[in-house]
């Protein structure tokens, strides 16, 4: 008996183990994988810097080939997000802007609305008893 629930303890413990490592391949390392080292990288962020504060005109006339098209997608996808932005800014005003205008309810207004909704419901229980 014991050794059948240890036997169920290892099993239930193996399930949330961690599983093998594949084994190594030969594949090259790629971009993504690369380590840069702090002045690598501070010359791309520069860099960036740079390419990110010109206009359109400008980076046009001065990039060419992977800069250029980093960059035009870059400030695509930025002005893509800011109208994306706007618009669901103008729907969240819209809901906003619904209770502008009306005055609110009196309490005699929500006495008189309370009272028709129970007029209806009991116009509707007679009815339902009566077809019944």
């Amino acid at each position: 008996m014991r050794t059948f629930i240890v036997a169920a303890l290892i099993a239930g413990a193996s399930a949330f183990g961690v599983p093998p490592l594949a084994t190594t391949t030969s594949r090259r390392s790629t971009a993504l994988n690369e380590f840069l080292t702090p002045d690598e990288r501070a010359d791309k962020i520069q860099r960036w810097g740079e390419i990110r504060s010109m206009t359109k005109e400008e980076a046009a006339s001065n990039l060419d080939g992977e800069e250029l098209e980093t960059y035009n997608n870059y400030y695509t996808e930025v002005r893509d997000g800011v109208l994306k932005m706007q618009e669901l800014a103008q729907l969240m005003m819209q809901d906003v802007d619904k209770g502008k205008g009306m005055a609110p309810k009196t309490k005699g207004q929500r006495k008189r609305d309370a009272w028709e909704r129970k007029q209806v419901r009991a116009a509707a229980n007679l009815a339902a008893e009566q077809a019944s």
